[in-house]
């Protein structure tokens, strides 16, 4: 998350600039730059040696863009809570867990609802259950979950993003 809002807030710098601000090892900044990278977030620019990375959406990630504007709001604020926005983008941060949301937004489900839309065994959506409140995306509602209506801003622009199955 550094490394993004640090792109975000001065762009243009190369890895080597960015990672020793940082006080992380060089190879590590441009492993995790490549990653943001390969999601759409950055684009990756060469002079020379030099390598830096921009906050320009790729146009062939339908999603990049609008993320890409999530993040920038969310990082971007005076102090972000870097940790709470890690755990907020943790609880979407697996395939299950996005399709246990995606299973939510018919209304709240008990646990083997949710195993049974997501094809899983209950422990493990016990599991991925676990991330996502304490990530804040859902909410214990009588026997089940359901998504939190309350949710942070930044956790219902992300959830805006999933796409609904077809």
């Amino acid at each position: 998350m550094e490394l993004l809002r640090l792109t975000l807030l001065e762009p243009g710098q190369n890895v080597s600039q960015m990672a020793k601000r940082l006080g992380i090892g060089i190879s590590d900044a441009s492993q995790e730059l490549r990653r943001l990278q390969s999601r759409g977030l950055l684009r990756r620019t060469c002079q020379g040696r030099s390598v830096t990375f921009m906050p320009i959406p790729d146009p062939q990630v339908p999603t990049a863009a609008p993320l890409l504007e999530v993040l920038k709001a969310a990082l971007l604020r005076s102090r972000p809570d870097l940790a709470a926005l890690a755990g907020m983008a943790h609880a979407l941060g697996h395939e299950r867990r996005i399709a246990l949301a995606t299973a939510l937004r018919t209304g709240p489900l008990n646990r083997i609802a949710l195993a049974t839309h997501v094809h899983s065994c209950p422990e493990t959506i016990d599991w991925h259950v676990k991330t996502m409140l304490d990530g804040g995306l859902v909410v214990r509602e009588g026997q089940g979950y359901a998504l939190n209506p309350n949710c942070p801003p930044f956790l219902a622009a992300l959830l805006r993003l999933i796409q609904p199955p077809e």
